[in-house]
């Protein structure tokens, strides 16, 4: 090869390059980098469409988890400092207690997913949560929700229940979202979402007696719970899809 066919050859693959570079840099362009935030909230997404189903069995107090994802829902030892849910009730939640170990055994709250606090694991010491019941004492027979909390052994829910839901929104099987964390001396509730077209909101607050305890202290996350003191007359089930709290 003579000079003048090299520098014609060397000319040529510069050429190529360039060209190389020139049809990489609008895929490069068109191909960004994900922001963290919007990687965490597809994540999220996935989640809460990741549907776990608790089962109270006939003659229990508990429900087992049928379905669950790694954190979908949180369960057994853990250091979070809330618990941020979607929940869906459905028919089976309209119960009746036929042979009540005690005779206001009906009114008894039970409970939805929640946390143990102040340095016990137990949450009928001390904890939050969100209690329901199913009231056929009124006409319409309602489920009713409520705020829920043991403060040092002692029960507490506010003196009216945060909403209510009737046969029609329980056979509709539609989700809210339930959240509940530790906040200084209280504890904090709230439930959003749509029933039915008619939209739920409600928040409210409970005093914590260990304000001096860390919010991330080891507790014990709790699941569906039937009681009270009577066990399950029936078999309840209830579908849940947690996220991380976030503060």
């Amino acid at each position: 090869m003579n000079q003048a066919t090299r520098t014609l050859s060397n000319q040529a693959e510069r050429r190529l390059s360039c060209l190389s570079w020139l049809l990489l840099l609008p895929m490069a362009a068109c191909s960004p980098v994900m922001p963290e935030d919007a990687v965490v909230a597809v994540a999220e997404s996935q989640l809460l469409e990741s549907w776990a189903q608790y089962t109270v069995n006939v003659g229990a107090h508990g429900a087992s988890v049928s379905g669950a994802t790694p954190g979908s829902p949180i369960s057994l030892f853990t250091t979070v400092a809330g618990r941020d849910y979607r929940f869906r009730f459905n028919s089976s939640a309209a119960y009746v207690i036929t042979r009540p170990t005690e005779p206001s055994d009906q009114l008894d709250w039970n409970k939805l997913p929640g946390i143990s606090d102040c340095g016990t694991l137990d949450l009928s010491k001390n904890g939050a949560m969100f209690g329901w019941r199913w009231r056929i004492d009124l006409t319409p027979p309602v489920l009713e929700v409520t705020a829920y909390a043991n403060n040092d052994g002692k029960h507490l829910w506010p003196t009216a229940p945060l909403f209510s839901l009737d046969a029609a929104d329980l056979a509709s099987d539609e989700p809210l979202s339930y959240r509940v964390w530790l906040d200084g001396s209280r504890y904090q509730f709230a439930v959003t979402g749509t029933v039915r077209g008619r939209s739920i909101s409600a928040t409210t607050t409970l005093p914590r007696s260990c304000a001096g305890t860390s919010a991330t202290a080891l507790k014990w996350a709790s699941g569906l719970y039937f009681g009270g003191t009577s066990t399950a007359p029936s078999k309840i089930t209830g579908h849940v899809a947690e996220i991380p709290f976030r503060p």
